[in-house]
């Protein structure tokens, strides 16, 4: 008993460790925390070929990116798409 109890603590604490100390740790740590939530804060911008933004939308989003399109949901329930092609640019930033 003993034994399992050590080794359940040790399996534990990597764990831990894990999540909180590693690139792919804090990755997996959002993703559930953005399923759990809905979403994280975010600022999603789109830009032109000429560097002005044509898209500006601050929300709680979670989103799924292919190659060619940026998808996500809004606060209202609300799906978007964005598709973009060779010369457009789109960022999206987590807000604190």
């Amino acid at each position: 008993m003993i034994v399992v109890v050590a080794i359940s603590g040790l399996i534990g604490g990597y764990w831990a460790w894990y999540l909180k100390h590693t690139a792919s740790g804090i990755r997996i740590r959002k993703d559930f925390v953005s399923q759990v939530d809905n979403g994280i804060p975010r600022e999603i911008k789109v830009y032109n070929p000429d560097g002005k933004v044509i898209m500006d939308e601050k929300g709680k989003f979670d989103i799924k990116h292919t190659n060619r399109s940026l998808q996500y949901v809004d606060q209202n329930n609300h799906k978007h798409n964005i598709y973009f092609g060779d010369n457009t640019t789109v960022t999206v930033d987590e807000l604190k």
